[in-house]
Parts: C-alpha cells; sequence; structure tokens
C-alpha cells in the first residue's frame, strides 16, 4: 500500500494532512505576494516573474540600448579645447607650484602622510595642509633650504625597510634645510610632478633674489623673468627676432597662417595642426575676437610645442638651473648620459656653434632648449 492509496478522492489522507504539497513557487513568496499564472508550471512562472521584473543596467543590459550607442558616431567639441600646459621653463614649475598639488610626506616613524603643498605667490615659502600644526609649523621658508636631492637618498628612506620599498625612486626627493640640514622627504605621484618642484625649489636656491615681496620675479607676460638665467634671456632674444623677421609692419602682430609657418619652419617636424590648435585655445582662454598672434602669445607657443621636457628636466639639472649648456657641460652630458668618453672641448664648441639657432648662442659657446628638437630632427646629428 503506497502513500497515495490512503489518500482519499477529496485531496485529504487518511491523517487529514493535504494529498500534494504545493510547490514553493505556487504558495508564493514568504513577503505574501503570490506570483502570477496560477495554472501554470513552476518554470514558467519564474520565467515571467524575471521577465515582469525592473533590470538593473549594471547586471543586464538592454540590447536594444546597445544598438542605439553602437550607431552613435562620437564627437569632440573644440569649443573651449582644454590641454595640459607643458612645463618648458622655471616659469612653469613655479606657477604648477603655486597651484599646488598632492604630495606624500614620509616621516621617520614610517608613516605616510598625504599632504597639498604649494608655493606662496611671493615665492618665500612652502606650505602644507591638513596638519596639526599651526599655520607656522605646517611651512618651510625658501630662505631656509641648503639641497634639493633627488631619489630616495636620505635616512627616512633608508632605515624605513619594507615601507620605503614601495615607494618609487624616481617620484621620490628631499628637502635638506636648515642649520641642522634636517630633511623633509617627498614623494610625488609620478616623475615627472616631482622633476617639476626638484627644478623649481633648486631654481629658487639659486636665484635668491626672485623670493620674497609682492612681484617678485614677475614678467611683462605675468610669468617669473629669470634674469639671472642666461638660457632664458637667450631664448627670448632668438624667438623676438624671428618674430621680428615675419612681422612685415613692425606693429608686433602677425596673423594666425604667418605665425603657424614661422613655428614649423624653426621646428621641423613639428604638425601644423597641432600648432594651429594651440593658438586657437590661446585666443579661448584670452576670450579674443581675433585670430591674430602677438609676439608674447608666438614666443608662449612655441615655447610649449617644441620643448620636450624631459629633455628640458635633464639639461637643466646639468647646467645648474642656467637653463643652457656651455662646452663643458656638454662634455658632461655625452660622457655620462651618452656614453662618449672621446669626446674632447673643441668637439663639443663645434657642435654649439653647429646646432644653437641663436647668434648670442653661439657667439658665446651656449647650447639652448631651442635646438633640441630641430637638432633631434637632423640625422647628421646623431
Amino acid at each position: 500500500m503506497t502513500e497515495r492509496d490512503g489518500c482519499g478522492g477529496d485531496g485529504l489522507c487518511s491523517d487529514g494532512a493535504p494529498e500534494v504539497i504545493p510547490s514553493r513557487a505556487a504558495r508564493g513568496r514568504r513577503s505574501g505576494v503570490v506570483l502570477p499564472g496560477g495554472g501554470q508550471d513552476t518554470d514558467t512562472i519564474l520565467l515571467e516573474t524575471v521577465r515582469a521584473a525592473p533590470r538593473r543596467s549594471s547586471i543586464i543590459k538592454d540590447p536594444s540600448v546597445q544598438k542605439m550607442g553602437a550607431g552613435r558616431k562620437k564627437t569632440v567639441s573644440f569649443s573651449s579645447m582644454p590641454s595640459e600646459k607643458k612645463v618648458s621653463s622655471s616659469s612653469d614649475c613655479l606657477a604648477f607650484m603655486q597651484g599646488g598639488c598632492e604630495l606624500k610626506k614620509v616621516r621617520p616613524n614610517s608613516r605616510v602622510y598625504c599632504r597639498f603643498f604649494t608655493l606662496d605667490p611671493d615665492l618665500s615659502c612652502l606650505r602644507w595642509e591638513p596638519s596639526k600644526k599651526d599655520g607656522d609649523r605646517a611651512r618651510l621658508d625658501i630662505s631656509c633650504i641648503r639641497e634639493v636631492r633627488t631619489g630616495k637618498s636620505t635616512e627616512t628612506f633608508l632605515h624605513n625597510g619594507p615601507l620605503s620599498e614601495h615607494l618609487a625612486e624616481e617620484a621620490a626627493f628631499s628637502i635638506i634645510h636648515g642649520d641642522e640640514y634636517q630633511s623633509l622627504d617627498l614623494v610625488a605621484l609620478s616623475a615627472d610632478v616631482a622633476n617639476i618642484w626638484v627644478t623649481g625649489l633648486r631654481f629658487l636656491v639659486a636665484h635668491p633674489s626672485i623670493v620674497g615681496g609682492p612681484g617678485a620675479g614677475l614678467g611683462e607676460m605675468g610669468g617669473y623673468v629669470v634674469e639671472g638665467s642666461p638660457g632664458s634671456r637667450m631664448r627670448s632674444e632668438w624667438l623676438a627676432a624671428e618674430f621680428a623677421q615675419v612681422d612685415a609692419d613692425g606693429n608686433g602682430v602677425v596673423t594666425e597662417n604667418v605665425a603657424v609657418a614661422a613655428i614649423c619652419k624653426l621646428c621641423p617636424g613639428i604638425k601644423e595642426a597641432k600648432v594651429r590648435q594651440r593658438f586657437k585655445e590661446i585666443q579661448c582662454a584670452k576670450e579674443k575676437l581675433t585670430s591674430h598672434v602677438t609676439r608674447e602669445e608666438f614666443q608662449e607657443a612655441f615655447c610649449e610645442l617644441c620643448t620636450r621636457p624631459d629633455v628640458y628636466f635633464l639639461l637643466v639639472q646639468l647646467s645648474k638651473d642656467r637653463e643652457c649648456l656651455d662646452v663643458q657641460d656638454l662634455r658632461l652630458f655625452l660622457e655620462s648620459e651618452q656614453g662618449l668618453s672621446l669626446a674632447t672641448a673643441e668637439g663639443c664648441l663645434q657642435l654649439l656653434r653647429r646646432y644653437e639657432p641663436s647668434a648670442q648662442g653661439r657667439e658665446r659657446g651656449c647650447w639652448g632648449w631651442t635646438a633640441s628638437p630641430a637638432t633631434c630632427s637632423r640625422p647628421s646629428a646623431t
């Protein structure tokens, strides 16, 4: 006798229990909501319920939306054309530092603090926040800086063990300050950001005359004029002379086509479209209604487009912040960086006079950054 035999025709067994226990799906959810389709099987009910439920876009994507997105073309608006300003001079480094950025502050007790560092408008002080210290302690006067070192070379980095191993060598630098030569050990988000801070701080240490006082070192374009930097002055004079050659009227203004052609001639290999875009960005930033280019805008565009930041950071360290290489600096660069142990002073002088575009540089035997793009594009220079 089976269990079914013991049940009557009324759907109840002999003990009064229901003949068939309904499935969980047929009984509905615990919340009391009955699933639709009472006469359908369990699989059909569950399938219809899933279809009726709202979808989460993060899990199931609507095929119709995908098809619409696939047929839609991407467009780019050039109404504002934002672009990241390249670092091509000490002035750019100082401007970046004044805007500030986040740096990791490494302490000897194996602690790392993320702080936002800025340079004061008068270039006299370095500050960071947030800090538990008061405003007078969370700062460092530029006049107290003795040295700026690159890499993980201080006691804080060397004795922090596993912590130091996870910090990038190329992004680390230390500021040695005070009479006791204390170190402020920092790590940037990238090697480029570290190079900007190192270059800017070394420039301030090498040129104390521009530190302090409102408007110290400010030039006619709002940038910092390096009065003690032969390379910066040499480049400005050379670009001014090149601009004067294409300025037929002598009014200090040329058309965009003339300015683009002049830059493409001075820096072979650069794309004309890239130069035009940079001029349009300058015009949009200044809200100009004309496409004419001034001498200052011409110099700004050339320096940004034709100066490689990696080359600049390398050569500015070799030149001791003079922003140009003399014969001995070039010889040291060829020996240490290029492995040319047989480089002579006479040979370096010939290279300088051959590839330096400015007459002043050739006369003084100095090589500026302006020659680097043209030199790299000439087969005879390799």
